[in-house]
């Protein structure tokens, strides 16, 4: 056993994967307008900003063998090597709502590219057009980490400590990944388990297997599928009115959409081949409470829900998301996958692995939503002015796809990623679009602008 390591948390060693390759990492890039920074300026401020971040210096182990009855390790580091952590990338970064091919395939092969094993696994990068590559007054920053390191709410955590601006968050939770009630029960997975929450659902219900995508002819490209777009503000507004009260929440309108996009590229659920079983989904839930708003690492669980891809509207999608997350809520949903987790890590390592290979099957809940909310600006770097975030899920389930919201001054960006064939991606950040527009067009009053509907 080395010196100043530590066995990695149940929940950050499900984030591990099933293979002995290092998994694709999770990310978030950032869109500036306004002169860029020097690189050495950039780590400078990482370093100022970054420097007494003890998470930032830990380096992932991997079991040794053999590795079912073991689990990866974090070696904390004294020193890391900027250079190697902060670098810059040329490519023209767009101005426009949707991602140019150049800029999205960028991005896409940044989140399928793993993180290297050996320095921390994170990694930060300038991207700045080259000379005569598209409007030099704009650029971005990229960060991707491993999962296991930490999850979106940190990465938006991390991020903002290295910006400007902002409001202050004192004790209250600002954005971030939804954020829950939770229940007595509902504990982050690296914690000691308390009393349970009774009645709270059986754990092995969560293994059942379900349906996977009825994905198109052609295998899925090595390096995964990824599009982005941005959405319509008054149409997002519009879209959760369309239900009676004080409206859809963004969890339910990302599920709903979602589902409908699903329903638009493949067709009815009848059509599609093999036996008629639930499609299921999943969304994230925090389980930070107030007093740890500001802590980074994995503090989320999922609940995993079957999606109402049999309905036939829009509008009735959306009310049978309601339904679904009124039934069982989202403390009571995550409660079940921690106590799943727990028991699994008490069995030990080998049934972790288990765990892991079923979750990572196209069965189980190919389909991932996740809302993310940045908090309140404006925020700038060196004078240059936040404009848009964009989310990188991880692409960690073959056959699978992540839908993630991000909503940063009321500008919504919509990524999809998956390991999907090449398109797929594209055609459900449409898809998702239209199903938007067609929930806002249904509430009275509402008058459609330009580009409310993507081309």
């Amino acid at each position: 056993m080395m010196k100043n390591s530590v066995v990695l948390s149940p929940s950050d060693e499900l984030l591990c994967g099933k293979s002995a390759r290092p998994e694709p990492p999770i990310g978030m890039a950032l869109l500036f307008t306004g002169e860029p920074p020097l690189l050495d300026a950039l780590r400078e401020r990482v370093a100022e900003r970054w420097g007494g971040i003890p998470l930032l210096r830990r380096s992932l182990l991997r079991p040794g063998r053999p590795s079912w009855l073991r689990r990866h390790r974090w070696q904390q580091t004294e020193d890391i090597d900027l250079r190697a952590h902060v670098a810059e990338v040329r490519a023209a970064v767009p101005g426009a709502g949707r991602g140019d091919t150049g800029f999205t395939g960028l991005l896409a092969r940044l989140v399928a590219e793993p993180v290297p094993d050996g320095p921390p696994p994170w990694r930060l990068r300038l991207v700045r057009p080259g000379p005569g590559r598209g409007p030099q007054e704009r650029f971005a920053l990229v960060l991707t980490t491993h999962h296991a390191l930490m999850d979106g709410r940190s990465l938006e955590r991390l991020l903002s400590r290295l910006l400007d601006g902002g409001t202050g968050r004192g004790g209250a939770i600002h954005g971030g990944v939804r954020a829950a009630r939770t229940p007595g029960g509902a504990v982050p997975a690296h914690e000691a388990p308390g009393s349970r929450l009774k009645g709270a659902g059986r754990p092995l219900d969560a293994l059942r297997s379900g349906r996977a995508l009825p994905l198109a002819s052609g295998p899925p490209r090595p390096e995964g599928d990824f599009a982005w777009t941005a959405l319509d503000t008054d149409t997002v507004r519009a879209a959760r009115r369309a239900l009676p009260g004080l409206g859809a929440t963004l969890n339910e309108l990302v599920l709903a959409a979602s589902t409908g996009a699903l329903r638009a590229v493949h067709g009815a659920p009848d059509r599609w081949p093999g036996a008629a079983r639930p499609l299921y989904g999943m969304f994230s839930v925090d389980l930070r409470t107030p007093d740890q708003g500001e802590e980074l690492g994995n503090f989320v669980s999922v609940v995993r829900l079957p999606l109402p891809v049999a309905a036939d509207g829009p509008r009735e999608r959306l009310l049978a998301c309601r339904d679904l997350l009124a039934g069982t809520g989202p403390a009571h949903g995550a409660d079940t996958t921690t106590r799943l987790v727990s028991a699994a890590s008490r069995a030990g390592p080998w049934a972790l692995r288990l765990l892991i290979r079923r979750a990572g099957s196209p069965r189980w809940a190919p389909v991932a939503c996740t809302v993310i909310r940045w908090p309140r600006g404006p925020w700038s770097l060196d004078g240059a002015s936040l404009e848009r975030v964009i989310p990188l899920a991880p692409m960690q389930t073959p056959g699978g796809v992540r839908v993630v919201l991000t909503d940063y001054a009321r500008a919504f960006t919509l990524s999809v990623t998956g390991h999907t064939p090449g398109g797929h991606a594209r055609d459900l950040a449409d898809a998702f679009g239209r199903e938007l527009a067609s929930l806002a067009h249904s509430v009275t009053g509402f008058r459609a602008r330009h580009g409310d509907r993507p081309t």
